[in-house]
């Protein structure tokens, strides 16, 4: 695996916001090549998590997660989610037999709201997205 040292810093989406703007596109080069390292080596789904790298950093960048809910629609779109909410470790045993699943899930992590493709209890009402909280709404980010 290439050497990752700005991604190596974040474990934690409170790790990625203490990060200046300017930061995250090299962060994205990293989590891009970090994934494509651990899915070359275990198998997974690598372009739709390749799609959403930078989304995936701007929604912890800018909303506060995990207070602040993401519901991913499919588990192959959010590798990128799981590396930067605590779980970088368990992505090395990403498809093997009695290692943690690929796809997220609520009660495996605090920043997962449910599991891809499961809906909302019915005595739950649907929400739109939060707004930006106004500490982050001046932010921009030119990615590479």
């Amino acid at each position: 695996m290439k050497k990752t040292p700005l991604l190596d810093g974040i474990d934690w989406p409170a790790d990625l916001r203490r990060c200046k703007a300017s930061d995250l596109g090299p962060i994205a080069l990293e989590l891009r090549q970090f994934l494509i390292d651990t899915v070359a080596s275990t198998g997974g789904h690598l372009a739709a998590n390749l799609g959403t790298v930078e989304l995936t950093l701007a929604l912890h960048y800018v909303f506060d997660t995990p207070r602040d809910r993401i519901v991913w629609d499919v588990g192959h779109q959010a590798y990128a989610h799981k590396i930067l909410s605590g779980r970088r470790a368990a992505m090395a045993t990403l498809r093997q037999h009695g290692a943690s699943p690929a796809s997220p899930n609520a009660t495996r992590a605090n920043t997962t709201p449910s599991a891809p493709g499961t809906p909302a209890p019915r005595s739950a009402p649907l929400q739109a997205w939060p707004l930006p909280r106004p500490s982050r709404a001046g932010t921009t980010a030119t990615w590479p």
